[in-house]
């Protein structure tokens, strides 16, 4: 009861080693990960997400300040056009960022096929503490 205790759940070593794995896996820098995080494993959610992310992001009234597809492409809020590179093949496990002040914004990964992927990149994100995550799969829906 009385023992010393951690300051934080994970030790520097282990942060600073997955925050080089998001890098690899999505194709995106970590700053642009939100605290509301989801998961899938079908494309036609993430088309859906890009879809309205790119339509808020030229609407300019939204409340998010940008959107950060792989390769670290970023649109800005009431911009049409993106400024980066997108890269040649898309990772193992592309993540798109949605982005409000605070990290207060939606992260969507598409995880891929299989419990695998889905286990070794929330091992790899929980080190930044996200306030929610949710998986979107065969049942889910977002409109």
């Amino acid at each position: 009861f009385g023992e010393p205790r951690p300051l934080a759940p994970f030790t520097a070593q282990r942060i600073d080693y997955s925050l080089h794995r998001m890098t690899h896996y999505t194709a995106t820098s970590p700053q642009h990960f939100q605290n509301f995080v989801l998961f899938t494993n079908y494309q036609f959610y993430i088309d859906e997400f890009v879809a309205r992310a790119r339509e808020l992001m030229a609407k300019g009234d939204s409340g998010y300040v940008e959107f950060v597809e792989p390769g670290n492409v970023v649109t800005a809020n009431g911009a049409t056009a993106s400024e980066g590179t997108p890269p040649q093949r898309l990772p193992q496990m592309p993540a798109y960022h949605l982005k409000k002040p605070g990290h207060g914004g939606i992260t969507m990964v598409n995880i891929g096929v299989g419990p695998s992927n889905a286990k070794t990149i929330t091992d790899h994100i929980a080190v930044l503490r996200p306030h929610a995550w949710v998986m979107l799969g065969h049942c889910a829906g977002l409109r």
